[in-house]
This record gives structure tokens, sequence and C-alpha cells, in this order.
């Protein structure tokens, strides 16, 4: 199960491993002060396209697809497969730092893996 919330949102037991996925780095105190378990900032979006984002956050849809067509074009889209198979199995929290709860990197690259899932392999196979 992937779990999405604010960098700053309080750490959970059912958080699982907590990705930072921004595009930017994390200090070291931020890291540990918000249990962040891995820096991912190669599976944000290009740092561009976010700023782009922060100019216009009514621009969702824009920035979703471009973030998709980012993450489908890119060097890490096997490893995200595997990610997309992980969730099916255990839990992980993608953190993001936008305004808007359901309009964020982190909601942007939740929905993309949520389509990858349908080409994991059965459990049981």
């Amino acid at each position: 199960m992937i779990k999405i919330k604010h960098l700053m949102e309080a750490a959970e037991a059912d958080d699982g491993e907590r990705l930072w996925i921004e595009p930017t780095g994390l200090t070291r105190d931020l890291t540990e002060w918000c249990n962040v378990h891995h820096l991912l900032p190669h599976l944000g979006p290009p740092v561009e396209l976010r700023d782009w984002f922060e100019q216009h956050p009514d621009g969702y849809d824009f920035f979703r697809a471009r973030y998709h067509e980012f993450l489908a074009s890119g060097p890490h889209h096997d490893a995200l497969q595997r990610l997309a198979c992980i969730a099916m199995r255990q839990s992980f929290t993608l953190l993001h730092t936008g305004d808007d709860a359901c309009q964020n990197t982190a909601t942007a690259l939740y929905e993309f893996l949520s389509e990858l899932e349908a080409y994991c392999p059965p459990e049981n196979a």
C-alpha cells in the first residue's frame, strides 16, 4: 500500500519506509527529524517542471501528464516497476512538500505507480 504525506506530517507506525521524492535533496537534520528513510530525488519531476507547477497550482493535469511522460521515458522505469510491485506486498509512504494534499508530486507519482501495478506478476505465480 502506498501512502502520501506532506514531509512535515508526523510519522506513523503504518507508514512503512518513508520516501522523499521531490527533485531536491534534504539536509541531514531534516531527513532525521522527518523520519525519511530514503532520498530519491531522481524519481521526482524535473526541477523546471516542479517550479512551473509551483507558479501554476491550477495546472495539475498538465504537470501530471508531463511528469508521467518523464517517468515513462526515463532511465528509472524498471525501478519504478519494481516499486509498484513492492507496493502490492508492503507499505511505504511518498513524501512531498506541496501545498495541496491532493495535487502534488507524491500524488502524481502514486498515480503512475498504480498504473504500473497492472504489470506486476501475480504473487503466487
